[in-house]
């Protein structure tokens, strides 16, 4: 989970009539950290699309979220493996508050991998939860541990295949066997 969040620091400004929450990072490639240009960036609010844009020189990317919604922001590249993470910013704002908090994401992609199931990676990668009232943003870390085996040990599966070391189908299960 280290490589999906970089870092999360606050700034406040006040550019808004409410708290709103800016995240911005840049998307970088897994192994080589690299940032990657052209990332198709979706920002889906309460299940609707609501912008697309493509990551810039760097890889960079901004989104800003207003107060009162569940958002999913994906990032998807050809050849790479699409993932996102979930921003709740439903609650309450002190009437007048003007600041807007803004928060350094990182996105890291991997190339996809012939013949392995990735589709766990449609998941949220992290869960966040913004309170307009406090300015703060959280993640849920109860929901990291939950999903970090199964991204460990598709991680491991990943670099095993990329280094050649697989083993033949299993005729008993249909499924391809990867070196421990």
């Amino acid at each position: 989970m280290r490589d999906l969040i970089l870092g999360v620091f606050m700034v406040c400004s006040l550019p808004t009539w409410a708290v709103e929450l800016r995240l911005h990072g840049q998307v970088t490639d897994h192994s080589a950290r690299t940032p990657l240009t052209e990332v198709l960036v979706r920002v889906y609010r309460n299940g609707v699309k609501e912008r697309a844009f493509t990551t810039g020189p760097g890889g960079r990317y901004t989104v800003e979220l207003e107060r009162g919604g569940n958002y999913i922001i994906r990032f998807s590249l050809p050849g790479h493996i699409t993932k996102c993470y979930a921003v709740d910013t439903k609650g309450a704002a002190w009437q007048g508050d003007r600041r807007e908090v803004s928060v350094d994401v990182e996105m890291t992609m991997f190339e996809n991998v012939t013949d392995l199931d990735l589709s766990f990676f449609d998941l949220p990668m992290g869960l966040a939860r913004f309170s307009p009232t406090t300015g703060y943003l959280t993640w849920d870390k109860d929901y990291e541990e939950r999903i970090k085996p199964e991204v460990d040990r598709l991680m491991a599966e990943v670099r095993l295949r990329r280094n050649g070391v697989v083993y033949p189908e299993d005729p008993a299960n249909n499924d391809v066997r990867v070196h421990p």
